[in-house]
């Protein structure tokens, strides 16, 4: 593909430079990765396949056992170690994933970081930068202030918070008896009691730009008040949505019996894929809108390149995809470059910051808003004339000869004739 010089698909987030707005949001493998030298591995074919930056997920204190250092997985399945169980939920032919993990320590040692940043920055560019997630099993600040200032001197770029992971709280059903340590992770993210004095202490213990993951839990507008309160002690970027935390639904024809594959139990887990998307969307705009002073990193169901204009066109500095590589592969971050080239070159973009925030001048509220009085009409080059749009409760709309009439009298252009259609047969037009 033949290149045009002026564009730049670079971006920038708390004053880092990423080749690309998009790279893979840090995930934890339940899987015989690690250590280092192995990850690194998949790394390199992130990197190979042109994503903006690397994460290097949830490093944690401490050293790894024996059972660890050896990959002694029946030893740790039998201690509830590095157990993971994936679930594809379906609703209306999309599917949401699901997964559940009864991890003790499902994460990154300092070493086992360690040792993964040294082989990933034997072929790293240096446009593209390394961003560790730091997590500890505690709510004491200190300890996660003196614990970010050792994977600072790792050589990294970007400090980011877990404070949306669901583990401290998946391990327990009953939340009337959660201990203290359950509240790390997504539960830290909705008590800005125990979050802000931790924010505070990792910004002032590393010259890094940090920033942290916003929990969905914490729910619309709290949220708000939580990344006010975090501008005020110095957080440069906020990531904008991590999974649900939720129940499956149980098997119907199994007694109610779980569908996690090689597990009975229904636990609680976390849920994420494409249903993600709409929450970041939210999260992403808003944050952008009230507070331009930090950046908004964009995660949580993206899983077409348009869904990355769409999150920086509400604001986003940059994107994160998971959902994306699982259900497209890796090649999904080149394909979405690829993707957005084309895309700058044909609206007559050269730079990202040509259309992020673009969308934010038309966030309203619904009393803001102007609803034009339009009426439905269906075209019949689309329709099938299946009457499904008939069939709902709509009064405006009959079926007369195999083919859908609406009555102008009753349509106040709701817009859920569409909906109901299969084809996207209707358009809305002045009644004028």
């Amino acid at each position: 593909m033949e290149k045009i010089s002026q564009i730049d698909l670079s971006t920038t987030l708390a004053g880092v430079k990423m080749r690309s707005s998009l790279g893979v949001s840090p995930h934890n493998l339940d899987k015989p990765w690690f250590p280092g030298t192995k990850a690194a591995e998949l790394f390199k074919k992130y990197i190979d396949a042109g994503a903006g930056f690397i994460y290097i997920p949830a490093i944690v204190p401490g050293e790894p056992s024996k059972a660890e250092k050896n990959l002694d997985f029946t030893t740790l399945f039998e201690n509830q170690q590095y157990v993971g169980r994936w679930l594809k939920v379906k609703a209306d032919g999309k599917s949401v994933m699901g997964h559940i993990y009864t991890a003790k320590n499902l994460f990154n040692f300092l070493p086992w970081g360690r040792e993964l940043i040294e082989n990933i920055k034997l072929y790293l560019p240096p446009d593209v930068p390394v961003i560790a997630q730091v997590l500890v099993h505690d709510v004491d600040p200190e300890k996660w202030a003196k614990h970010a200032e050792k994977v600072a001197s790792l050589g990294v770029y970007l400090i980011e918070l877990n404070t949306g992971c669901p583990v401290g709280a998946m391990s327990h059903i009953d939340p009337r008896k959660l201990p203290p340590e359950a509240k790390w992770g997504m539960f830290m993210g909705t008590a800005p009691e125990i979050l802000l004095p931790v924010l505070k202490a990792v910004v002032e213990a590393t010259h890094l730009p940090v920033g942290f993951k916003l929990s969905p839990e914490v729910g619309y507008p709290r949220m708000l008040y939580v990344v006010e309160e975090s501008v005020k002690v110095g957080i440069r970027y906020v990531v904008t949505t991590h999974k649900y935390f939720a129940v499956a639904p149980p098997d119907i024809w199994n007694n109610g019996a779980g569908k996690f594959p090689a597990l009975d139990s229904n636990c609680l887990a976390d849920f994420g894929g494409p249903a993600l998307r709409l929450s970041m969307y939210k999260a992403t705009a808003l944050v952008s809108k009230y507070f331009p002073q930090i950046d908004t990193f964009a995660g949580g169901g993206i899983v077409s390149p348009e869904h990355v204009i769409e999150a920086i066109m509400l604001g986003a500095s940059a994107c994160q995809t998971l959902t994306g590589v699982v259900c497209g592969g890796i090649k999904f971050l080149s394909r979405t470059n690829e993707w957005l080239y084309e895309y700058m070159k044909k609206c007559g973009y050269t730079k990202i910051e040509d259309f992020k925030g673009m969308g934010l001048k038309h966030l309203q509220s619904s009393t803001e808003a102007k609803f034009r009085y339009y009426v439905a009409k269906p075209d019949f080059k689309l329709c099938t004339g299946c009457g499904k749009c008939a069939e709902s409760y709509c009064p405006a709309i009959t079926m007369q000869e195999g083919r859908p009439v609406v009555d102008g009298r009753y349509c106040s252009c709701c817009g859920m004739c569409n909906f109901i259609c299969p084809v996207d047969a209707f358009k809305y037009v002045s009644r004028g």
